[in-house]
C-alpha cells in the first residue's frame, strides 16, 4: 500500500504566544511540524501531531499539539492541559535550571 505524506505547518500563533509569554533564557525549544499521512486508493488518513520539545539542563518535556490550538497533550503525563498551564510549566522549567 502506498502512502502520501504532507507536512502541516506549525501554527505561527502558538510560536508567537510561547515566545512572548515564556522566559526562554535557560530553555532550548524545538518546534516540529506535524504530518498528514494519506493511504492511496482509500479514504483513510492519519494525522501526526506537531511536537514541541523543550530542554533545560535537567529535564526534557515533549508536548503534542493537535488541531485544537488551546490544548496541549503531554504524553509522559498522559494528560491534556491548556496553553496557559503549559506556559506556566515552561516558566518553572526556566527558573529551575
Amino acid at each position: 500500500m502506498k502512502t502520501t505524506i504532507e507536512t502541516i505547518e506549525f501554527p505561527c500563533e502558538i510560536k508567537k504566544k510561547l515566545k512572548m509569554k515564556v522566559s526562554m533564557g535557560n530553555l532550548e525549544v524545538e518546534f516540529i511540524n506535524g504530518h498528514l499521512i494519506k493511504f492511496d486508493k482509500t479514504n483513510l488518513s492519519v494525522q501526526e501531531p506537531h511536537k514541541i520539545i523543550v530542554n533545560n539542563k535537567k529535564h526534557t518535556l515533549v508536548a503534542l499539539l493537535y488541531d485544537d490550538e488551546d490544548k496541549i497533550y503531554l504524553p509522559n503525563e498522559n494528560t491534556i492541559i491548556s496553553i496557559t498551564r503549559y506556559i506556566s510549566i515552561l516558566n518553572m522549567m526556566n527558573r529551575n535550571c
